[in-house]
């Protein structure tokens, strides 16, 4: 039970098949495509706007911190892939890229591809008995080291990989 007062408790789900309102001239679609950073996370869609906006699940330009303590690995994969399925152009997230810019459909592939190489590395770790500590310092992301949040990120990216590989899975 939430103590909170002021936490406003929703009073409306989105199904299977989404939702979508019309305000105006406005369309936004909002659909749910299953475990990611959370298991709420919705994505909304203005399909004229070719907008999408997602809360946390895919930083743009940048390496995934503190976030991923909460985060589903291998289900946010799936989430991602679905998202590039998707009609759209940009991306606005959560927290602004670099630059404060939007994301593109490549800023997205990009984020898959280094979710993709951290369970590749954590699982080769996993496999030769380093979780944790061992391989939480041997852990590394070759060709990431520029992009911003890399020094304070990869622990936690690290921390969660290595929960997921290092109980036998």
């Amino acid at each position: 039970m939430l103590k909170d007062p002021h936490t406003v408790l929703p009073d409306e789900v989105v199904g299977d098949n989404g939702r979508t309102i019309t305000l105006g001239g406005t369309t936004l679609e909002l659909s749910y495509h299953g475990l990611n950073h959370s298991d709420s996370t919705l994505v909304m869609r203005l399909p004229k706007e070719r907008i999408v906006f997602i809360v946390d699940t895919i930083p743009v330009g940048a390496v995934p911190g503190r976030g991923m303590i909460d985060f589903y690995p291998l289900e946010t994969e799936a989430f991602i892939q679905k998202v590039l399925g998707m009609d759209w152009d940009r991306l606005i997230p959560g927290h602004p890229g670099p630059g404060d810019r939007l994301g593109t459909k490549k800023d997205v592939q990009d984020q898959l591809a280094l979710l993709q190489a951290a369970s590749a590395e954590m699982k080769k770790l996993a496999q030769e008995g380093k979780c944790w500590d061992a391989g939480e310092k041997e852990f590394k992301l070759s060709g990431y080291e520029s992009w911003p949040g890399y020094a304070n990120g990869l622990p936690f990216i690290a921390r969660r990989y290595c929960g997921l590989w290092g109980r036998g899975t």
